[in-house]
């Protein structure tokens, strides 16, 4: 996109409070994993950096179970404003002890919005190690609950609640109310 995508205009706000305000209504307990901010004006949550200076998801699903204190954690990207409470809910609520709940459509992963177990940690930290940072790297080392094509992962207007912003044309779109 050529600029910070957290801070990016989108409907009134910011990407980043976008997706804050749809968490906030699910979890008390939320962090913000950036290398680029120290704060977020108008978010009152901690911000921790990266565990290590490389910015990828991985990293950034490292850091954030490295720095709760829960066992299990929802992670999501801050450039998906579509997101909803409902498909949150449905991942948490899935049933099952797996150690990643991960929405797949078609043939593709979610893995910016799933819920990852702390005891996926230590495979996380190993592949960075290696610097194999595809977070499908530590799906054959974990047990998996893949929640497939549910209607919970649509809005409204049927678009995927997943959509992330990379291009400032596809803010614009995403900006866009079509109705």
């Amino acid at each position: 996109m050529g600029r910070d995508k957290a801070t990016a205009g989108f409907q009134g706000g910011t990407l980043i409070e976008t997706v804050f305000d749809t968490v906030k209504m699910v979890f008390d307990d939320i962090t913000i994993v950036s290398s680029m901010h120290d704060s977020l004006g108008g978010i009152d949550v901690p911000v921790v950096d990266d565990i290590i200076p490389v910015q990828t998801p991985m990293v950034g699903i490292a850091t954030a179970l490295l720095h709760s204190t829960k066992q299990r954690v929802f992670v999501v990207a801050c450039d998906m404003p579509l997101v909803s409470r409902e498909s949150i809910e449905c991942l948490i609520g899935a049933p099952g002890n797996a150690e990643i709940t991960i929405p797949m459509v078609g043939q593709y992963y979610e893995p910016l919005h799933a819920v990852y177990s702390r005891s996926c940690l230590p495979h996380f930290l190993r592949l960075i190690g290696f610097h194999r940072l595809k977070i499908s790297g530590v799906f054959p080392y974990v047990t998996m609950n893949v929640i497939r094509d549910d209607p919970c992962f649509r809005n409204a207007r049927g678009d995927l609640v997943f959509m992330n912003v990379n291009t400032a044309e596809e803010l614009q779109r995403a900006n866009t109310d079509p109705s």
